[in-house]
């Protein structure tokens, strides 16, 4: 298994980062590299909220989220990925708030390459810096989406 993975402190109030992470179908309000998302369960948010993501170069995945601690993160499954050359995966986000109300987000993929050796040389030398790069524009993209919020933590004057 493969690991790559992003933190990033974002300059707002822990429940206000939840609340834009928790409202799990609408991770294309925050992730870049996702263009749309299908609902694919009853439930649209916590243990067991099942969505589909679709990126620009027409793949797609879903994801399920298998651990939900409320205000404090999620694991979430990725399964039906077709193209994507990854056996398995897994994506976690977890927040931990800071000494002076900020939110410190951690947000990691585990993952097994297809294909063997090869595979194993392609996940560390060119699926690693790609997932990093997706990882960082998610967490940017999250910053960005958080940034308006009365609840972000004012800068000193």
């Amino acid at each position: 298994m493969m690991h790559v993975e992003s933190s990033h402190i974002i300059n707002a109030a822990p429940a206000t980062v939840w609340a834009a992470l928790s409202d799990y179908m609408s991770i294309d309000v925050i992730a870049p590299e996702v263009v749309k998302v299908d609902v694919l369960s009853t439930n649209t948010t916590g243990l067991g909220a099942k969505r589909r993501c679709h990126f620009p170069n027409g793949t797609s995945l879903v994801e399920e989220a298998v651990t939900w601690t409320e205000g404090r993160g999620y694991r979430a499954d990725m399964q039906e990925m077709g193209k994507i050359p990854f056996k398995t995966a897994q994506a976690e986000i977890r927040l931990t708030p800071t000494s002076d109300g900020k939110t410190h987000v951690h947000w990691c993929i585990d993952y097994q390459p297809k294909f063997g050796p090869l595979g194993w040389l392609m996940g560390a030398t060119l699926m690693k810096p790609q997932l990093r790069k997706v990882l960082n524009g998610n967490l940017q993209g999250l910053e960005d989406h958080v940034a308006g919020h009365a609840s972000a933590v004012p800068q000193p004057a």
